[in-house]
């Protein structure tokens, strides 16, 4: 009888072990299929990081693209404003500071690198004739007149910092030349001839004294 319960004993025991390691089996399936789960999902994960972070510098790309310029587009754009500022101004322009002994000769030699020009006109005194150190130059083309004030405004030459400005639309030299006209009036004499004769001789014997002092003798 015992001999049959050993026997009976081993049988469940052989019996009971396969269902033992069955479950350690699927533990370590389940084990290993969580695993590659959660490697699979971190692998997703790390590409959808890598993707969020393509987006975004496509994003931050898309923020600080340098546009594509059209030159054509931009000369138009320029060639329109120099219309409209070439329509506010006139073809003259007007010089100031000049240096000494820089007359109308000098002026338009200097000035024709720019362009051709119409008219120059120096600013004199009506009485000696002398330059009042400024003038005007008209130029034919406007373009010209606003590449000269660009580039001789506050030039040094010869110790002087030239002024140069280009005047409004509808400016002419003739205008800017016309002087005030002075009113004369005779004034009528007041005085008697004999009077005047008079303080004549009377103002000469003063000057002979005068001399005679000094030791120079005189006779009229």
């Amino acid at each position: 009888m015992v001999k049959s319960t050993s026997k009976t004993s081993t049988k469940e025991t052989v019996t009971k072990q396969p269902t033992e390691e069955k479950p350690i089996q699927e533990k370590e399936e389940l084990a290993l299929e969580t695993s590659s789960s959660s490697s699979d999902e971190e692998d997703e994960k790390d590409e959808d990081e890598i993707e969020g972070l393509a987006a975004s510098d496509d994003e931050q790309s898309g923020t600080h693209k340098i546009k594509r310029l059209n030159p054509k587009k931009q000369a138009n754009e320029k060639k329109s404003k120099d219309k409209k500022t070439l329509e506010e101004y006139s073809g003259i322009i007007y010089v100031s500071r000049l240096p000494h002994g820089f007359h109308e000769k000098e002026l338009s030699k200097y000035f024709a690198q720019f362009g051709d020009l119409k008219e120059v006109r120096l600013a004199r005194n009506k009485k000696t004739g002398n330059s009042r150190h400024y003038g005007f130059l008209e130029f034919v083309n406007k373009e010209d007149a606003m590449i000269a004030q660009e580039s001789m405004n506050n030039y040094l030459l010869m110790g002087h910092l030239l002024q140069v400005r280009v005047l409004p639309k509808g400016a002419k030299i003739e205008k800017l030349y016309k002087y005030k006209k002075r009113v004369l009036v005779e004034k009528g004499i007041t005085k008697p001839v004999k009077q005047l004769k008079d303080n004549m001789k009377q103002k000469h014997e003063e000057r002979i004294k005068k001399l005679a002092k000094s030791g120079i003798e005189f006779k009229w």
